[in-house]
C-alpha cells in the first residue's frame, strides 16, 4: 500500500487526525511545481521560489506536529505528577479503581504519542525524497554537463540550522533506509504559530545553481529543533508510567487455599461439563480446564474444550479462539504455549479464555467446515436455524459475548501456505492497536466478511482480530504468534511484562482476494513466495496440461504482496492462485 494510503489509515482515529502531517497537500504542492518547473524550462527564478514556498509549508508541518506533541506531552506529565501524589495505600477500591483507571489512560495516550511521532518522523523523510526526485534531482538532469561540488548545497544564513549534533534517532535511522520503502517501522495541541522563533531563511545557492533543496543533514538539523524529535524524551515519560503502574499494582498475595497451578494436572474424566461459560464461578489464581456443550448428536452432547486463566485481580476477558475451521491447527499450539509458560495467574489482572477447538466436527474430521459449512460465515448463527445455525449461535451465546476481546487464530487451509498477517478494521482504534501488537507480516484492513466470527463480536462492541498463519506447527511462526499475544495482553496491563519488538515491519494492505484460475490442469508453479512484492504483469503461475502443454500463464493484476497462495498442483477451474 502506498504510503499515503497507510497515513490515513494509522491517522483514523478523530483524536489525532488533524494533527498529522498533511502529507496529501505536500504532494499535490510537489505535483504542481513539477509542472510549472517543466513549463519555465527550469527557470532559476521558479526553483528559489519554490524551494522557499516548500519550506514555509513543511514548517508549518513541523510546528503542528510539534504543538500538538507538546501538548500532550505537557498534560500526560501533569497528570501523571498528581496521580502520584494522590496515590495512599489505604485508598478505598472505588478510588483505587478510578486511579488506576485514569493511569492506564495516560500509559495509553503516550504510546500513542509514540506512535504518532514514529510515523510522522517517517512522512518528513518521505515528502524530502519526493521533493529531490521531482525538483531537484530534475534540475540536475538539465545541467548534467557541468561537475557538481556534493557539499555545495544550499544553506540556512543562521547557524542554528547548521548545528547536526543534536539528537534526532528516530530521524536518522529513518533517513537510512532504501529510498522508495514503503514500508513503516512501527515500535511503538492546540495549534499557535511559533514562526518567530525562527529566522526566515535568506537561500544561498553554491557555485552551480542546479543545486537546490537541503540535504539529510540539514533535514536532521531542521527537524531537531523541534521538540517531537527528541524521542528519549517520550520514551523516559512512558517508561516513568509503565514504573509507576507496576510500583502500585505489585503482585497480589494468593488467597489462603488456593492450590498452585502446577498441581492441576487433571485427568480427562476429572475435567467438569457445562453449558455455559460461568466465570464467576471459578477458583481466581489459577487455571481451569472445562468442557463446555453446544448442541446434542443423536448420542451426546456436543462440546468444545476450554481453558481459562482468571486471575487474582480484576480486569479485562480475553478470548482465544482456534480450529474455527476444523482443519487448522496452528492455533492449538500458541495457546499450549501460552498457558504452559507466558501465564501465571497469581500475577494475572483480569482472565484469559482459550477455546482450544471451536469446530469440533471439524477437527475430528481433519475438514475446514461444519457438516459441510463454513462456520465462519455462518455467525452469529440462529437459536432455532440448522444444525450448524445453532452450533455457531450457541459458541457466540454461551462463550464469546463473555470476552471483552477476542483473537481469532487461523492457519493456512489444507494445500495453501500463508504469510503470519492479521485481519482487522485499521480504521477502529481499538483493533487497529491489536494489530499492530501482534507484529505481523501483513496487516489486511477491512471490516470482517459478512457471517465471520470477527464482525459478529464487533456487532457486540467487542474489538476483534484474526491472525493468519501457515499451514503446519512452524517453530517460527508460533513463536511470533505467540509474541503477538503476549503483547496484546501486555498493552491491557493483564501481564508485568513489556512489549517485545516485531521480528518484522508489518506491510500494510487496504484490501487482498484471491485470483483464481480459468483452466484446469497441473498447477506447475506458483512462483512468488508469501510475503514478498510483485509488479503489475509479473508472471506469477502457470498451467500445464496432463499431457504437459502449456496451457495458461496467469500474471499479478497490479502491484501487491503475496498474502497467501495453492501449493495442491492439481487444479479445476475455479481454483485458488
Amino acid at each position: 500500500m502506498k504510503f499515503g494510503k497507510q497515513l490515513i489509515l494509522r491517522a483514523a482515529d478523530p483524536k489525532w487526525s488533524q494533527y498529522y502531517m498533511d502529507y496529501k497537500m505536500l504532494k499535490k504542492f510537489i505535483r504542481i511545481s513539477y509542472n510549472e518547473l517543466k513549463e519555465k524550462n527550469y527557470s532559476h527564478e521558479i526553483l528559489k521560489n519554490i524551494d522557499n514556498e516548500f519550506f514555509k509549508h513543511l514548517m508549518h508541518e513541523l510546528e503542528k506536529i510539534d504543538d500538538r506533541y507538546c501538548f500532550i506531552e505537557k498534560s500526560a506529565t501533569e497528570l501523571l505528577e498528581k496521580l502520584d501524589e494522590l496515590w495512599n495505600d489505604e485508598m478505598p477500591d472505588v478510588e483505587l479503581n478510578e486511579w488506576r483507571k485514569s493511569l492506564l489512560q495516560v500509559i495509553t495516550t503516550l504510546e500513542e504519542l509514540q506512535e504518532y511521532v514514529q510515523i510522522n518522523m517517517v512522512a518528513i523523510v518521505k515528502i524530502k525524497k519526493k521533493y529531490d526526485k521531482n525538483v531537484k534531482k530534475k534540475k540536475k538532469k538539465k545541467k548534467k554537463g557541468k561537475k557538481r561540488d556534493l557539499n555545495q548545497k544550499f544553506f540556512f544564513n543562521n547557524d542554528r540550522f547548521l548545528s547536526n549534533n543534536l539528537p534526532a534517532k528516530a530521524l536518522l535511522n529513518l533517513l537510512k533506509t532504501e529510498e522508495g520503502s514503503n514500508e513503516m517501522n512501527i515500535n511503538y495541541s492546540p495549534m499557535t504559530s511559533k514562526m518567530d522563533k525562527y529566522i526566515t531563511p535568506n537561500l544561498h545557492f553554491g557555485t552551480y545553481k542546479q543545486d537546490i533543496g537541503f540535504d539529510d543533514k540539514e533535514l536532521l538539523s531542521l527537524t531537531s529543533k523541534f521538540k517531537f524529535a527528541m524521542m528519549d524524551i517520550n520514551e523516559c515519560l512512558l517508561n516513568k508510567a509503565r514504573e509507576l503502574w507496576r510500583k502500585r499494582t505489585p503482585p497480589p498475595e494468593v488467597p489462603e487455599g488456593c492450590p498452585n497451578i502446577k498441581l492441576l494436572t487433571l485427568d480427562d474424566s476429572e475435567i467438569p461439563t457445562t453449558t455455559s461459560l460461568d466465570l464467576e464461578s471459578l477458583p481466581r489464581g489459577r487455571i481451569s480446564k472445562l468442557w463446555i456443550s453446544l448442541i446434542e448428536d443423536a448420542l451426546k452432547p456436543l462440546s468444545v474444550p476450554v481453558l481459562v486463566a482468571r486471575g487474582v485481580k480484576h480486569g479485562p476477558v480475553v478470548g482465544l479462539t482456534c480450529a474455527l475451521h476444523g482443519n487448522e491447527v496452528n492455533g492449538i499450539r500458541v495457546v499450549h504455549r501460552l498457558y504452559q509458560s507466558e501465564l501465571n495467574p497469581e500475577s494475572l489482572h483480569g482472565t484469559i479464555v482459550a477455546v482450544i477447538v471451536a469446530n469440533i466436527q471439524g477437527f475430528l474430521s481433519s475438514s475446514r467446515g461444519f457438516e459441510s459449512q463454513d462456520l465462519n460465515r455462518l455467525m452469529p448463527g440462529k437459536k432455532n436455524g440448522s444444525t450448524s445455525q445453532q452450533y455457531a449461535y450457541n459458541l457466540i451465546e454461551r462463550i464469546v459475548k463473555k470476552f471483552d476481546y477476542l483473537i481469532d487464530l487461523h492457519t493456512a487451509s489444507k494445500g495453501r501456505v500463508n504469510s503470519l498477517y492479521v485481519r482487522a478494521n485499521m480504521l477502529d482504534d481499538r483493533t487497529r492497536k491489536m494489530a499492530v501488537l501482534q507484529n505481523p507480516q501483513i496487516i489486511v484492513h477491512n471490516t470482517g466478511p459478512d457471517g465471520s466470527l470477527r464482525s459478529a463480536a464487533m456487532a457486540v462492541s467487542i474489538p476483534s482480530i484474526t491472525i493468519g498463519n501457515p499451514s503446519i506447527f512452524q517453530k517460527r511462526f508460533v513463536k511470533n504468534a505467540l509474541l503477538g499475544v503476549s503483547n496484546i495482553i501486555s498493552h491491557l496491563a493483564m501481564i508485568p511484562d513489556e512489549h517485545q519488538q516485531a521480528e518484522f515491519k508489518p506491510v500494510i494492505c487496504d484490501k487482498s482476494y484471491w485470483i483464481f484460475t480459468t483452466k484446469g490442469g497441473i498447477l506447475t508453479s506458483v512462483i512468488p513466495e508469501v510475503n514478498t512484492w510483485v509488479r503489475k504483469g509479473d508472471v506469477i503461475a502457470t498451467i500445464h496440461s496432463i499431457f504437459g502443454q502449456l496451457i495458461e500463464t496467469y500474471t499479478a493484476p497490479e502491484d501487491c504482496i503475496i498474502v497467501g497462495k495453492e501449493i495442491d498442483p492439481v487444479a479445476s477451474s475455479g481454483t485458488t492462485l
